[in-house]
């Protein structure tokens, strides 16, 4: 306290204040709001911790935003204004495609046959999902972090996998293209 100054008590408002905002506001925003100094508001913080009540003045402010695609929340929006699976999707998606356009060009046996040996490949290795953090007796701070921490892990384990499902979706269509070029020629040749 500065010399001669007048101390001013808590009152349960302001310390309800306190509480209820305590790291989804700034501290900044906080003194201000309370007409208090930093250092008061952390005695005032240290002291309620003392008595058990779980406060932390930390605010995190997420990197996150939600993609306008799926509404997720992702931390890799690209150029093209949606999320990286977004974009591995759209990107399986046109290789499905394709090889759909290039399905009728084969043979009835080649198809019977692709039919049959897709069933047993189509169940390839997946890696395990993320768990999510456990928050419980975590501050606010804390479990903002984890929760990001899960979110941003769990974009990376889809992203893994739409990477695994777009080389298995191409490397069937080249596969598709190569059997239609051979068709087409063996029924282009009149020998």
């Amino acid at each position: 306290m500065r010399k001669g100054a007048r101390r001013r008590d808590w009152t349960v408002a302001e310390e309800r204040f306190l509480v209820a905002n305590a790291g989804k506001m700034a501290k900044r925003e906080i003194c201000r709001r309370l007409k208090r100094s930093s250092k008061g508001v952390e005695c005032k913080a240290r002291a309620l911790r003392r008595a058990g009540v779980p406060i932390d003045l930390r605010c995190h402010r997420s990197r996150l935003a939600p993609c306008p695609a799926c509404g997720c929340p992702s931390g890799t929006l690209g150029k093209e204004g949606i999320c990286e699976p977004c974009r591995r999707r759209e990107q399986l998606d046109a290789v499905n495609a394709r090889a759909a356009e290039l399905w009728p060009l084969l043979s009835q046996a080649d198809r019977d046959t692709y039919e049959r040996t897709e069933a047993q490949t189509s169940a390839s290795r997946r890696d395990p999902r993320p768990k999510a953090p456990d928050t419980r007796g975590m501050s606010r701070y804390s479990k903002a972090r984890a929760e990001e921490a899960h979110a941003l892990a769990l974009e990376a384990w889809t992203v893994g996998n739409l990477k695994r499902e777009i080389k298995r979706a191409q490397k069937r269509k080249e596969r598709i293209e190569k059997k239609s070029e051979i068709n087409e020629g063996l029924q282009g040749d009149p020998s």
